[in-house]
Parts: C-alpha cells; structure tokens; sequence
C-alpha cells in the first residue's frame, strides 16, 4: 500500500479502509463479524505511529456506529516470542458497546479567531463516558474512588484535516441523537 489517503470524502465505510488502512480486509472482515455494513449510520478512521524497541508501529482504528452500538475495531504493529528473537505480529480487535451504557458524552470544538473575527474551526474531541467501572481505589472506611471507562476522539487542522473533523462532528451529532 502507498501512502494512505483521506478517509473523510468517504461515505461508504469499505471505501474509506480500502483508502486509508493498511490492514483494510481484516478490519472489514471483523467489523461485517459484528455489523451488517448497510446498517452503518456513520464512522470515523484514525491511525498513527509509535516509536517501539524494536522500531515504528503502527496503529490503525475504526469506530462505526449502527445507532445501538459503537464498534470500535483496532490493529496495533507489536512483537511476540523471546526477546532475543521477537517475532512481528499484528494484534487486532473489534468490539461493541452498548450506546446505552455512554452516560456521557462531550462534543467540544475549538476555533481561531481572526482579525476580522470570523472563527476557523481547529480542533474537534469527542469525548464519550461509560457506566463500565474499569477500576476502584479505597480512599478510606467510607469513600471510594470509581473510575469508568471512557473514549476519545480527536481530530484538528494538523490530525486529519477539516474534512475529518467534520466528519467526527457528525458522528458525534448522530451518536447524540440515538443515545
């Protein structure tokens, strides 16, 4: 694959991967185990680097969302085996969460202002909390600290462009409206 090109002019989830993936059959085979594609309502794409040991990952991410559920599917570039002889591997996985388990949501955008005071829009995060305790901690006989799970989103001029940030701006509005 070449370089990757953007995703956002896409409205077919297929058509994005095949774009902008790396691993976009194993992406679409996993998310169809979980999603019928037409059922799709609206998605969002996001990949990036790590430096590792062993050299560049990469990260790969896809979240769909047929208006009942969020499907999250995600690839990461990591090593396996002994450390003198670690092998490459891809770990992939997709998963769904009930929208009925997002207790909140944020949605926040962020702009310039010029100097004739238009504003251009340079940040999007989307920013979504759940009921599912991922851990605790005892404070004291009486008090415990709860944390949940959450998720964020974010796209801005430099992560993606306008056109993925109005992208997550949409998908956002549409998890919004069936939550």
């Amino acid at each position: 694959m070449g370089a990757p090109q953007d995703w956002a002019p896409y409205s077919s989830v297929s058509e994005a991967a095949r774009v902008y993936l790396r691993d976009p059959d194993l992406a679409l085979d996993q998310l169809r185990s979980m999603v019928d594609p037409a059922a799709i309502r609206s998605f969002v794409m996001s990949r990036g680097f790590t430096e590792e040991p062993w050299g560049e990952a990469l990260w790969q991410e896809v979240m769909v969302t047929d208006g009942q559920r969020l499907i999250l599917w995600r690839a990461d570039d990591d090593t396996s085996g002994p450390a003198d002889q670690p092998r490459r591997v891809l770990l992939a996985s997709v998963r769904s969460i009930l929208l009925s388990t997002i207790t909140d949501q944020v949605l926040s955008t962020e702009y310039d202002v010029l100097d004739d005071g238009t504003r251009r829009l340079v940040e999007v995060k989307l920013r979504l909390y759940t009921q599912l305790i991922v851990r605790s901690r005892q404070k004291s006989a009486t008090e415990t600290d709860v944390y949940c799970e959450s998720f964020r989103f974010v796209k801005s001029v430099d992560n993606g462009g306008l056109a993925q940030m109005q992208r997550l701006l949409q998908f956002g509005r549409v998890l919004s409206r069936a939550l």
